[in-house]
C-alpha cells in the first residue's frame, strides 16, 4: 500500500512534468511541438494559467534534445517586467564557458553549484541587447525556454531585436515562448514580413483546459495508483467546481492522495483557486476604466455585447477589454449565440465576488 500511495502522489506531482511519458492528456500538442522544433521552427505554447504550458514546453523540449543532442536550458519570467532583468535571467542560466566570452558586459556572477550561472548583473554602461544578442548567437544546439515572457513589457523592442538577430543568424538555437498572447509574444505575432528587425512569427500552440472526459480519466488514474476510494459523483463534482485545468485538478487529486476527504479536498483548492483568480482580475483591471469592473461583474453569468455596452463603456474600450480577457486572460469566450461568459467556473466564482466599486483607503 505504501508503494502504491508513493506512485500515485507522484502522478499528482505538483511540479512541472519534464519527461514526455509523464505528460498527460496532450499527446497532440506534444507531437505538434516537436514537429515544429524539427522544423527548426520558434514556438510559442499559449494559454491560460495552471494549463499546463511549462510541462508541455519541458517535456517536449527534453524529448528533442535527447533525440537530436541539443541542450535544453530553462528561464522562469514570471516576475520580471523590463528586458534588462530579463537578459539577466537567462544570462544567468547560461553555461560558465559561454558567461566567460561576455566578461565586457558583466559586472557580477555568482555560479551555482552545477557550473551554470545563479546571477548575473550586467555592467551599468553595457547595453542588454547587445550582451543578449552575442550570448544567443553562442548557444549552439540549444534549446531555451522562456516561461511567461508576456510579463517582459520596459525595452520589449530593443529585447524583440536580439531574439530576432538570434533567429536570423543561429539557426541551431530554437525558442519556445509560453505565456498569454499578450507582451512580447503578441508582438511577434503581429511582426509582418516588412520588419527587417523580425524573423518569421512563432508556431502558436494553444493548450486549452482538458475536454471533461480527459479531466476525469486523469483523476481516475492517479486515484486507482494512490488506492483513493472515490465516486463518480465525486469526481463530476471536482470537474463542477473547480473546472478541468490541469494545474487545480491536479492540487485536488494530491490533496485526496494525501488523506483528505473529498469535500476537504475539493474546498481547499476552489478557495485557494478561486482567491489566485480574483488577484488576478484586480491586477487586470488596474489603469482600466471603471466601467470594466461593472462589464466583468455582468459576465458572471454571461451577457451580450448590448447588455455590456448598458454599463456605459465606449466601444472601442469594451472592444479592447474582452479581446484581453479572450486572448491575454483567456478567462472569457463567446458562444454561438453571441453571449460573452467566463469559460471557466473558478473565475467565474471570481468574478462573483469582485467588488463592484474599488475599495479607497482613508487617510
Amino acid at each position: 500500500m505504501a508503494h502504491k500511495m508513493e506512485r500515485g502522489i507522484s502522478f499528482f506531482d505538483q511540479r512541472p512534468r519534464k519527461d514526455k511519458s509523464r505528460l498527460f492528456g496532450r499527446s497532440e500538442e506534444l507531437n505538434r511541438l516537436v514537429n515544429a522544433l524539427h522544423a527548426k521552427s520558434w514556438v510559442a505554447i499559449l494559454g491560460p494559467r495552471m494549463a499546463g504550458k511549462t510541462s508541455l514546453a519541458l517535456a517536449g523540449a527534453n524529448s528533442f534534445a535527447g533525440e537530436m543532442k541539443y541542450r535544453v536550458i530553462f528561464v522562469d519570467l514570471r516576475n520580471t517586467e523590463a528586458s534588462r532583468q530579463a537578459t539577466e535571467k537567462i544570462l544567468g542560466r547560461l553555461p560558465k564557458s559561454i558567461l566567460e566570452t561576455l566578461t565586457k558586459y558583466i559586472a557580477e556572477v555568482s555560479l551555482s553549484a552545477g557550473g551554470t550561472g545563479g546571477g548575473v548583473r550586467l555592467r551599468e554602461n553595457a547595453a542588454a541587447k547587445n550582451a543578449l544578442e552575442d550570448a544567443l548567437f553562442s548557444l549552439k544546439n540549444t534549446i531555451l525556454i522562456l516561461d511567461e515572457v508576456q510579463n517582459v513589457k520596459q525595452g520589449v523592442d530593443s529585447f524583440l531585436k536580439a531574439l530576432a538577430t538570434a533567429f536570423n543568424e543561429n539557426d541551431s538555437l530554437l525558442v519556445i515562448f509560453t505565456g498569454s498572447y499578450a507582451g512580447v509574444v503578441k508582438k511577434l505575432f503581429e511582426a509582418t514580413h516588412r520588419d527587417s528587425f523580425y524573423g518569421r512569427p512563432p508556431i502558436e500552440i494553444l493548450l486549452p483546459p482538458w475536454p471533461e472526459w480527459v479531466a476525469a480519466e486523469f483523476l481516475r488514474k492517479g486515484f486507482e495508483k494512490c488506492g483513493v476510494d472515490f465516486t463518480q459523483r465525486e469526481i463530476q463534482d471536482a470537474l463542477w467546481r473547480l473546472g478541468t485545468l490541469p494545474g487545480w485538478l491536479n492540487l485536488y487529486g494530491l490533496r485526496r492522495c494525501l488523506g483528505a476527504s473529498h469535500e476537504e479536498a475539493v474546498q481547499r483548492v476552489f478557495e485557494k483557486a478561486v482567491n489566485e483568480a480574483l488577484r488576478e482580475l484586480e491586477h487586470f483591471l488596474e489603469g482600466r476604466s471603471p466601467k470594466a469592473r461593472e462589464v466583468i461583474k455582468r459576465l458572471t453569468y454571461g451577457a451580450t455585447w448590448g447588455e455590456l455596452e448598458k454599463t456605459g463603456i465606449s466601444k472601442d474600450t469594451l472592444s479592447r477589454l474582452l479581446e484581453a480577457l479572450t486572448g491575454e486572460l483567456f478567462a472569457v469566450v463567446k458562444d454561438d449565440i453571441g453571449v460573452y461568459r467566463f469559460s471557466d467556473p473558478i473565475y467565474r466564482y471570481a468574478a462573483e465576488r469582485l467588488p463592484l466599486h474599488l475599495k479607497t483607503k482613508k487617510l
